[in-house]
Formats: structure tokens, sequence, C-alpha cells
């Protein structure tokens, strides 16, 4: 059995042109993309990042740009899917807020990235977080 490769968080400025690149691929060949945005109000400790990460896929991508807050751009994934990625996710870290948001034709990264964390923080009570 071959060993297991542990998905690591990326930085804001790699996650963001890695998102903005599959955001491409997905406009050109029709694909679904969902961007996650999780929010744990005390702050992630790192064995809740561990269990997260651990819980997704190696396509997936990942960045911490906020101490309280994981950002998950999940490429080719319809929002039928995303709801699995999601409980999977809740399973590993039951403390979690998630929002999420479907990538829309022609939406840019940042909106994307500001609709999913709008709905985390929304859900999480702190409306004004991503302000």
């Amino acid at each position: 059995m071959g060993k297991k490769t542990r998905k690591e968080l990326q930085t804001i400025e790699a996650f963001e042109k890695a998102l903005r690149e599959e955001m491409e691929i997905s406009s050109e060949f029709a694909l679904p993309l969902t961007v996650l945005a999780l929010v744990i109000e005390g702050g992630w400790q790192e064995e809740d990042t561990r269990r997260a990460l651990d819980a997704l896929r190696t396509a997936d991508l990942v960045a911490q740009p906020d101490p309280r807050e994981l950002l998950i751009a999940l490429p080719n994934t319809k929002t039928a899917d995303a709801w699995v990625v999601e409980e999977r996710l809740r399973r590993a870290v039951p403390k979690v807020t998630i929002g999420f948001a479907p990538c829309k034709q022609g939406e840019a990264a940042e909106d994307l990235l500001k609709r999913a964390r709008a709905v985390a923080w929304r859900v999480a009570g702190n409306p004004e977080a991503t302000s």
C-alpha cells in the first residue's frame, strides 16, 4: 500500500492564483467548481486543521487567510457533491461553520470567495468579518 500524500495549506496568494486557473479550466470545459469557507470562531487549532485537510481530495485547494478561517476550492465539484464534502468536514471538525458557493459563469475569483465567506460568517453570527 502506497504512502498517502498529506494535504498542506497554501498561501492565500498561491490559493487565489490556483483558483483563478481552475476557474478558467471550469469555464472552458463547462465543469463545475465550488468554494467552501470554514470558520471556527475561536480559531483553528492544529489538530482541527489536520482533520479537515485529511478529509479532502488531492485536487482540492486549501488556504488559511485568517486564523479563524479556511478556504477550500473543490475543482470539478457540483453542488450535490460539495454537500458530501461538507458533511465529511463536519464529521471531522464538528465545531466548524461552513459556507459554500458554486462558481457562476464569468464570475471573478474574488467574488466567488466573497460569496462563500459571507455565508460562513453570517451563519457563524459575524457578518462584518469579511469586510
